[in-house]
């Protein structure tokens, strides 16, 4: 059962459109995952839908206006009927899209998630790491895999840190997330989760983490490429 949910704000503004790329993705597949926060973000865009429709009219075109924007349109359909057709692709069966191979393992991935597969991964110890291009407004993303009883350093944050939980579990101090699960942590954390079974998880970070006990601290000085 999904225990840990975006807030009504960020499903808000997720609404929108004003988060940036990498938390508006995470959200989105969450929201594959969870039925309740799915509705929830229907009600939101319908609420903006009836807003914008009960917002003043724009002020009507002058035949003037009307003109203009007919010589622009007839301009820009020229130039796409004289660009040549590209050729079909053959794309490979639906169900391999979505799926992710790591460590032996075989993942579905969400629908938001699954043009974003890339065969590159950083591997230290239990946890492997794969950046996604999602990159804005100063968030990075990226999938991460930890194997059976992995455990991620203690560390706090300078940022914001979102953790989607899209298979296995996490251990996060007294509380066993299970996928689904909408992890948000920031700088009033400490903690140092760990992977009873593994997991795979999609993780947005807007800053450093900042390693708190024994020599994992000795990576603060390059962490600025770790997230």
């Amino acid at each position: 059962m999904i225990k840990a949910h975006p807030t009504d704000p960020m499903l808000r503004a997720f609404a929108a459109d004003e988060l940036p790329l990498p938390l508006a993705v995470g959200l989105s597949a969450h929201c594959e995952l969870c039925p309740d926060c799915a509705a929830r973000l229907k009600t939101f865009e319908e609420e903006l839908a009836q807003q914008y429709l009960a917002s003043p009219a724009e002020p009507e075109l002058t035949p003037s206006d009307e003109v203009v924007l007919d010589a622009g349109f007839d301009a820009m359909l020229a130039e796409i009927l004289a660009k040549p057709l590209s050729e079909p692709t053959h794309d490979q069966p639906r169900a391999q899209h979505g799926e992710l191979e790591v460590a032996g393992h075989t993942y579905r991935l969400p629908r938001a998630l699954a043009r974003y597969r890339s065969p590159k991964w950083r591997h230290i110890g239990a946890i492997r790491q794969q950046s996604l291009p999602l990159d804005e407004m100063g968030a990075r993303a990226s999938l991460l895999h930890i194997e059976a009883g992995g455990r991620i350093p203690e560390h706090t944050h300078q940022g914001y840190e979102l953790t989607l939980l899209l298979a296995g579990n996490i251990q996060d101090g007294d509380t066993l997330y299970q996928a689904g699960d909408f992890i948000w942590r920031d700088a009033s954390h400490a903690h140092s989760p760990c992977t009873p079974d593994g997991c795979l998880c999609y993780t947005v970070q807007d800053a450093p983490v900042q390693f708190t006990k024994g020599l994992s601290r000795l990576l603060n000085g390059i962490s600025q490429h770790l997230y």
